[in-house]
């Protein structure tokens, strides 16, 4: 298992062993205590751009990240943003 505490904002991908939901993705903060397990591996990302274009790669879809409702909220998303601003409905 993968065991750390952070020194730095960054974003996280993680696998997950779930057939609906094969990964998950984060903002992590400075102190956050990370665990992933070794098997499902962990990604790490310094920008929010970084991270987009994996999940979006990983979907199948470009730009399906920067939509509102698959977005990281903030906070804990350090790109300050305001899901009530959004009008892809």
């Amino acid at each position: 298992m993968s065991h750390y505490v952070s020194t730095k904002p960054f974003y996280i991908l993680t696998g997950l062993n779930n057939p609906k939901m094969t990964f998950m993705y984060s903002a992590n903060v400075v102190g956050n205590e990370i665990l992933a397990p070794d098997t499902l591996g962990l990604e790490e990302f310094d920008t929010e751009d970084e991270l987009a274009q994996r999940v979006d790669e990983l979907i199948g879809q470009d730009s399906w990240y920067y939509k509102c409702e698959n977005r990281i909220p903030y906070p804990p998303n350090p790109n300050q943003w305001n899901i009530s601003d959004c009008d892809d409905n």
